[in-house]
This record gives C-alpha cells, sequence and structure tokens, in this order.
C-alpha cells in the first residue's frame, strides 16, 4: 500500500491517499480532515489481462476516481454562492 499525506499547519487541508493492489484491481482511498470534517471516498480500477496498459495506469484511473468522489463531496458541503 502506498501512502502519502500532506501536514501543513491546521487551517489548511491535509489530504491522505492509499492506494492498495488486490485481486487485479486496484482500489484507492481519499481522505480529506478540513477545518474540523474529514470525508472519504474510493475508487476502484480494474485492467482486464489483455490491455496493454503500463500497471501504474490502474493507480492512477483509482487515484483520479477517489479524487473525483471527495471533490464532488466537497462541492456538496459548500454553500451555494450566489
Amino acid at each position: 500500500m502506498h501512502r502519502s499525506a500532506h501536514h501543513p499547519d491546521s487551517a489548511l487541508p491535509v489530504v491522505t491517499l492509499a492506494i492498495e493492489e488486490r485481486h487485479g484491481r486496484t482500489f484507492a482511498r481519499a481522505e480529506l480532515d478540513w477545518k474540523g470534517s474529514h470525508l472519504a471516498a474510493t475508487g476502484v480500477a480494474y485492467r482486464h489481462p489483455s490491455d496493454n496498459w503500463p500497471r501504474e495506469s490502474g493507480q492512477g484511473l483509482a487515484t483520479a476516481r477517489a479524487l473525483s468522489d471527495l471533490a464532488k463531496q466537497v462541492t456538496a458541503l459548500s454553500p451555494a454562492t450566489s
């Protein structure tokens, strides 16, 4: 499992990303801690054995899906602007 985290001062968001490969699938989990809130999202990618993509492509796709889901959650929590 790969993990990365950014730990700046507490006023800034902290994002933690974990990537794991199991049973031919790549799973990514993105977590956001910011201003007392905690959000979590997941993304999954599957590489068919006949695909010619590099193995790392699944990591990128799963991560993008997790971050996209996280962004939707943040947008849903944000107050509407006029």
